[in-house]
């Protein structure tokens, strides 16, 4: 008797505990296009900086420089961050672009300031069906390490490195925002194509000398298809050290 109960117990946990890891949540990427010069944004900005230490999410604030004709020239914005902002909406099919707008792995769209809309979003994203890769972040004395795993692909992705401040506050002194202080998180300070990847297993080694230059903190690795600008299928993040 004491023998068949275990066995029962046994099949449970089995049956069970698969389903406890598929309920594990995948990295899912959250990129935020704001600006300094936008009424509309500090709300999205503080939404933002509570989402980004909850597991299984990497958030990413891109600022945007089209609003700096409003009056305030953003401190961190670059022309980059709107022709990124453009290439998704463009891919996503939208007319134009707007603020705060968030895209989650590269294929969701919502309002950033919205708090409903941003939870909405966050689970459409999770329950998308695409590959999922895990590239591997190290650092050493020799420096910034990249583990790509052998995965097969159908066609070649971009591995992007994003360069990124952790916090910053910014007084703002003219434009929709004037005399207001407002923080910010995880601020894109820099961006490049690293390669196409084909999906072979390979390391890359990351000079990491002008990001730090630049007052960037972190690294964070996306492994992006259409371009650079389509579904995001794997992440990481890793905080800098600064060399000694």
């Amino acid at each position: 008797m004491m023998k068949s109960l275990f066995v029962l117990i046994l099949l449970a946990l089995c049956s069970v505990l698969p389903l406890r890891a598929e309920e594990e949540p995948r990295l899912t990427v959250i990129e935020l296009f704001t600006s300094q010069g936008c009424s509309s944004c500090p709300p999205a900005d503080a939404l933002l900086k509570t989402m980004r230490d909850r597991p299984g999410v990497l958030t990413l604030s891109w600022a945007v420089d089209y609003w700096d004709r409003l009056g305030w020239r953003d401190t961190f914005g670059a022309p980059y961050n709107s022709m990124r902002q453009t290439a998704y909406n463009k891919r996503l099919g939208r007319g134009g672009v707007f603020t705060p707008q968030i895209i989650l792995d590269g294929q969701v769209s919502c309002v950033g300031s919205k708090p409903e809309q941003v939870k909405n979003a966050l689970e459409k994203a999770r329950m998308l069906d695409r590959m999922a890769v895990s590239p591997a972040l190290t650092s050493d004395n020799a420096g910034l390490h990249l583990a790509l795993p052998g995965t097969a692909l159908d066609d070649t992705v971009a591995v992007r490195v994003v360069w990124y401040l952790g916090d910053a506050t910014v007084e703002i002194m003219s434009g929709e925002n004037n005399g207001r202080t407002l923080h910010y998180t995880n601020i894109v300070r820099g961006t490049d194509i690293l390669e196409d990847w084909d999906g072979s297993a390979q390391t890359l080694d990351i000079d990491s000398t002008d990001a730090l230059a630049s007052g960037a903190d972190h690294i964070a690795i996306l492994l992006q298809r259409g371009y650079g600008h389509g579904p995001i299928i794997g992440a990481a993040s890793l905080k800098l050290t600064p060399a000694t």
